[in-house]
């Protein structure tokens, strides 16, 4: 009897051993996981580069993309934060100078985007949706690769996309349009970002637009954008809110945008009310 139940205790011992290992969950599922996250969270991120793409220009257009930038005009204003302060969206809009900040639950890392007030979700180890629901910022998705956070978004509204930037033009740190090139995007506008920390203070974001109406290839922006870290009180977030009575216009006989006497905006838009 001692016998037989040795062997019925080895036969579902060798039976436990052939069964599969039960996957792990993968990182960012649970609250114990933001310790072995990588640090995206202490402080936040402020962008010291131009929110222009200086090597948007160097991918081949499409022959429809090319024939857009062909007939194309200097704009006569900012493509965006005009009447409603209308978003750029991605990616421009976390590009601005103003900073990011990361938070964290599981299964969600969220980026809060102080230049517009703008919160920004990407699912974590999650597909997209059949049919997403376009907008500004797109439904992103993401999962890490090592110590890198990879997000893959879809499902963009009207925003526009930097073509390139105008012969003979340069790229500063604030620099406005019509020194750049935009236009729209095709049905299936697709943006891959890799981030990931090259030290303590160091954040890199390599993005990748996918655009077969814009691009014969994959256009990367940049070799990756650059993003320092800000702390303590520097390093918290704070309310941003859109003022359309700017000072900025663009003036034809200079062909560029300006800064106008706040008095004489003042004043312009006083006869405005007036009509």
């Amino acid at each position: 009897m001692n016998k037989h139940i040795t062997l019925v205790a080895v036969a579902l011992w060798s039976a436990a051993l052939a069964l599969p290992a039960t996957a792990a969950e993968p990182l960012g599922s649970k609250w114990s996981d933001v310790t072995k996250l990588p640090d995206f969270f202490t402080g936040n991120w402020e962008s010291r580069e131009s929110f222009l793409d200086s090597s948007a220009s160097a991918v081949p257009y499409t022959a429809q993309a090319q024939a857009y930038v062909d007939r194309y005009k200097a704009i006569e204003d900012i493509p965006f934060a005009g009447p409603g302060c209308k978003t750029p969206g991605m990616p421009i809009v976390q590009r601005l100078g103003s900073p990011l900040k990361f938070f964290y639950q599981p299964g969600m890392i969220a980026i809060y985007i102080e230049n517009s007030s703008m919160t920004r979700f990407i699912r974590l180890n999650a597909k997209h949706s059949a049919q997403p629901n376009p907008t500004f910022l797109g439904e992103s998705v993401g999962h890490f690769e090592g110590d890198t956070l990879v997000v893959d978004t879809i499902g963009f509204d009207e925003i526009l996309l930097q073509y390139g930037t105008l012969p003979g033009k340069v790229t500063g740190p604030f620099v406005l349009p019509p020194d750049a090139i935009f236009g729209p995007h095709g049905p299936n506008l697709r943006m891959v970002e890799r981030i990931r920390l090259l030290d303590a203070d160091t954040l890199e974001d390599q993005l990748t637009i996918y655009d077969d109406t814009v691009w014969k290839r994959p256009f990367v922006s940049n070799a990756g954008r650059i993003f320092k870290r800000n702390r303590g009180e520097n390093g918290m977030p704070h309310e941003w809110v859109c003022n359309t009575d700017d000072t900025l216009t663009f003036d034809p006989s200079q062909n560029k945008t300006v800064t106008e006497d706040p008095a004489e905006v003042l004043k312009r838009l006083q006869q405005k009310d007036k009509n």
